[in-house]
């Protein structure tokens, strides 16, 4: 069995130091962000902003590469190349998608959705795997980083939703999900990540766990989602980059910006001269390119905002 690749995780950016009280002249100030530029501001949002869903982030301050400093992700050669990657990722996977799939939107995602109803957001690009968005009723959504929500054959292309997928694992894996049935009447169950993945229990080892095949070419089946070492499809990083071009602004909620194929969008809004406020607690890498930066929690922010501007 070839073991994972060890990788650092790099780009943990710093904790804040100072908080940004949010007042009624802050809220204001944020108010007139979206007044000024007339419906066409474009949201940036990253794992901070599911946080209060129960969804834990990467970089925060108890975000699973800060804490769990031996973490490692699976890296997108593994998943196409190794069998026991694949294991190991559809098992652990097994446990974790299901209470992935039940956290709901919070103030924040509708708070997004809200503002884009109200025509002060013309879209919103997430860095975001789980839906929340548009679950809230955001409308104009691109998903940078792809969605947890179905499975793709890397052979011939099919897709599949990831719910069918999970019933397929189900039938092959009989006493992974009556292990599973126990550990939710005990309410035992493993702790998550971000991306819909869990620590296994120690008592369970990934090595027997079986994994579906595409009935039409045989090919091995991945989340539509870009791991570690894979790349944005061309066609979603050109609808990126038009977005922040039909865009006058951009609102940056909830992410470290830790990741390129964001960050370079915001290095492409500054290069246009455009507007970009950040609201997030704790260092970005878009920090010296911000206009406004606000030390403090998207949750206390965005939605008194669209209070505001909705009455």
């Amino acid at each position: 069995m070839a073991p994972s690749a060890r990788i650092k995780i790099k780009n943990l950016y710093g904790l804040p130091k100072a908080h940004t009280p949010v007042t009624a002249a802050l809220l204001e100030t944020v108010c007139d962000f979206f007044r000024r530029h007339q419906g066409r501001v474009l949201g940036l949002t990253g794992a901070g902003v599911s946080v209060p869903s129960g969804i834990p982030d990467y970089r925060g301050a108890h975000g699973t590469y800060r804490v769990h400093g031996e973490y490692t992700p699976i890296l997108h050669h593994e998943l196409v190349t190794q069998h026991a990657s694949r294991q190991r990722y559809w098992a652990r996977s097994f446990f974790g998608i299901r209470p992935a799939f039940r956290a709901e939107p919070n103030g924040i995602h509708r708070a997004f959705a809200e503002l884009e109803a109200i025509q002060y957001l013309h879209g919103l690009i997430t860095q975001n795997v789980d839906g929340l968005h548009l679950q809230a009723g955001s409308r104009n959504v691109l998903e940078l980083h792809g969605t947890l929500k179905r499975v793709q054959c890397l052979g011939c292309g099919s897709l599949e939703s990831r719910d069918e997928f999970q019933r397929r694992l189900e039938r092959l894996n009989p006493q992974w999900a009556e292990f599973w049935r126990q550990m939710v009447r005990s309410g035992e169950e493993p702790q998550r990540r971000p991306d819909g993945d869990v620590d296994l229990p120690p008592n369970l080892q990934y090595g027997s766990f079986k994994y579906p095949q595409c009935p039409d070419c045989h090919g091995h089946y991945m989340p539509t989602v870009v791991f570690f070492g894979g790349n944005v499809a061309d066609a979603v990083r050109s609808r990126s980059y038009r977005m922040v071009d039909e865009s006058a602004a951009l609102l940056v909620c909830g992410t470290s910006l830790a990741t390129f194929s964001a960050y370079r969008l915001v290095r492409h809004a500054r290069e246009q001269g455009k507007e970009v406020v950040i609201v997030n607690y704790g260092e970005t890498r878009g920090d010296g390119d911000a206009t406004l930066k606000l030390e403090t929690a998207a949750e206390d922010v965005l939605p008194p905002v669209a209070a505001k501007l909705r009455s």
